[in-house]
């Protein structure tokens, strides 16, 4: 094992222990004793982590599909490190979402009890389904197989569906505006497509791949971030121009978090003027510096689901026969030993210490994993040899 992967390790391991720690005290006490969270604002830290990680193993497999079909020898390296980054990080996130559950016997009450018309249904499906497919793939590429395009292929429409209906997740929930939207599923795909090249990129400078290397995944990368920001602007000129209490709250939610908002667009905008500067390609400072800002920014982006969608009130109080509306619904929090704090119609949220630190099992669990899975591909491919 090289020394800079068993400091990746060393690093995941670190990260997994202090994470899981505090993942058991959020399991232990519940998701409202330990965390910032109400029944009004309940999406927390780790269903943006969830998001996040799933962006990044379905672009990481997109990256790897495409080195694989693409044929270009001095990628090809980067196809094994792509494909594990996939498959880790789906996995990883799969954890990140059992704090949600309540308890990790959920889960296997999700797959006895599976309700086909759940959104969450057809998302554990989709994740299960990578999953197999991905393993398989790394199996055919680690042994040098000859069906490795096929599996690329079937990997890559996988890492397409879990894309889809990860966005048919969000854009269902009708009660929250900010998601009840039919650009959700395509944006969540142009953002894996930036996730996956920003951190192959970004690996890529660690490792010294070639300049054309840097510039193949630094274009594909840019023109990413470009259909992303044309997409989410989109969406907020179709919110600002709705005219509804409904998208006025939302509004107000957005400029109410407006730095988070500012972050999310202005640094993948730096990243992609840098990438797409002619006297920048394939130089390793500036996409190493990009591939970060993206990396920074997507995360933002993630976070930035959850505010505007429970920071705006989600119900409004309409006379009887017209079209007049009153004011928002209040919602129950959840927390009765403060009356004042009862119901609300909207609840601040900032991530609680715990939440934060469980925030850490998943990232170093992904970490851990890929590390793993690279060294099962190389012994595989020593006992092919």
């Amino acid at each position: 094992m090289e020394r800079s992967t068993r400091k990746i390790a060393l690093v995941g391991i670190v990260l997994l222990v202090v994470g899981l720690i505090a993942w058991i005290v959020q399991l232990t006490g519940g998701l409202l004793a330990g965390s910032n969270m109400t029944n009004v604002f309940l999406w927390g830290l780790m269903i943006a982590v969830f998001a996040f990680l799933v962006g990044f193993g379905a672009g990481s497999q997109f990256v790897a599909s495409a080195i694989i079909l693409s044929g270009k020898e001095e990628l090809k390296p980067l196809a094994r490190i792509a494909g594990a980054c996939g498959l880790a990080c789906v996995c990883a996130a799969g954890v990140a979402i059992l704090a949600d559950l309540g308890a990790i016997r959920n889960a296997f009450a999700m797959i006895v009890g599976m309700n086909p018309r759940s959104p969450l249904a057809w998302d554990m499906i989709a994740m299960c389904t990578f999953i197999v497919l991905s393993i398989v793939q790394l199996v055919m590429i680690a042994r040098d197989a000859r069906s490795v395009k096929v599996w690329a292929v079937l990997a890559g429409l996988a890492a397409l569906a879990l894309q889809i209906v990860e966005g048919l997740l969000f854009s269902t929930q009708t009660a929250h505006g900010w998601w009840a939207t039919p650009i959700m599923p395509v944006d969540f795909l142009a953002v894996a497509f930036v996730s996956g090249f920003a951190l192959i990129l970004l690996i890529a400078c660690v490792k010294g791949a070639s300049s054309k290397a840097l510039a193949w995944l630094g274009r594909i990368c840019a023109s990413a971030i470009a259909v992303h920001l044309v997409l989410a602007l989109i969406d907020l000129c179709l919110m600002f121009f709705e005219g509804t209490p409904e998208s006025a709250g939302i509004l107000a939610a957005v400029g109410s978090n407006i730095l988070l908002y500012l972050v999310e667009l202005i640094l993948p905008f730096i990243a992609m003027i840098m990438l797409f500067l002619p006297k920048n390609r394939g130089q390793k400072k500036p996409a190493l510096i990009a591939s970060i800002l993206v990396i920074v920014g997507i995360f933002a982006h993630r976070l930035m689901l959850l505010f505007p969608a429970y920071n705006a009130p989600s119900l409004y109080l309409q006379l009887s026969g017209t079209d007049f509306t009153t004011g928002p619904y209040p919602i129950s929090t959840g927390r009765y030993l403060d009356w004042d704090l009862t119901f609300a119609n909207t609840t601040p949220y900032f991530p609680a210490g715990p939440e934060w630190l469980a925030m850490l099992f998943p990232i170093g669990l992904a970490l851990v994993a890929a590390v793993v899975i690279l060294f099962i591909m190389k012994k595989l491919q020593k006992d092919k040899s």
